[in-house]
């Protein structure tokens, strides 16, 4: 699919997991926020940006939509992923402080996930484990049923530019 592009940073591999199982369900290009270019952004339809959530803001997301925001497309979706519990997250106030920002609408999930700790460094598997139990997190969806309401957006949004 041409139409979209999912552009992620992750430090972990973990926001990293969710844009490739995204651009998977899509059949459509991957690319991380470092190598990405004006020409990659250009004829897409949509562009679905990924990064870590931490606090209130989507990691990379601020630089990207400061350095592309004049090659994007009239449609953006956000994800933010992270551990914490999706009811723990302001998920509308979220969506609306990068509405405010913007000159585009943005849509905005928030994937919660169980992160791999055999990829990561020992000091990150060890910062994790702890947030894991600190915040009680035993099971999280699989990543195909967490990405599902984005996948539905991203259809109904395509559907309408097809019009």
């Amino acid at each position: 699919m041409e139409q979209a592009l999912v552009v992620y940073a992750s430090e972990t591999g973990f926001t990293q997991r969710f844009a490739l199982g995204i651009a998977q369900a899509l059949h459509c290009e991957l690319i991380d926020v470092q190598f990405v270019t004006t020409a990659d952004l250009q004829k897409r339809k949509l562009i679905i940006y990924g990064g870590h959530l931490v606090g209130e803001k989507v990691l990379g997301l601020k630089a990207f939509y400061r350095e592309f925001h004049q090659s994007l497309p009239d449609q953006l979706i956000v994800f933010g992923s992270g551990i914490i519990r999706r009811e723990q997250v302001a998920i509308k106030q979220i969506k609306l402080q990068y509405q405010n920002r913007c000159v585009m609408p943005i849509d905005f999930y928030y994937l919660q996930g169980q992160p791999k700790l055999s990829q990561m460094n020992l000091f990150r598997r060890i910062q994790t484990s702890l947030a894991l139990k600190q915040l009680g997190v035993s099971h999280c969806p699989a990543i195909h049923e967490t990405i599902q309401p984005l996948l539905r957006a991203v259809m109904r949004l395509l559907d309408q530019a097809n019009l």
